[in-house]
């Protein structure tokens, strides 16, 4: 649960409060542009480690996959 709290703490800051994020089975998805998914990948590739998988957009909504 740190993990995830960490990441919508990140979510938060990047594209603002008001964006919907949420976690479904391990996966992160977030309603944003393209513009601010780009940049959201940007910062938590370069903040967490391991491998990081963007998807989208589906009706409006990115996916982020921590493998």
């Amino acid at each position: 649960m740190g993990f995830e709290k960490a990441i919508l703490g990140t979510v938060a800051v990047t594209v603002g409060n008001d964006r919907p994020a949420s976690f479904t089975n391990g996966c992160l998805f977030v309603e944003c542009n393209e513009q601010e998914s780009t940049e959201l990948f940007a910062v938590m590739q370069k903040n967490y480690t391991g491998t990081l998988i963007k998807s989208g957009p589906i009706q409006g909504e990115y996916a982020y996959d921590f493998v």
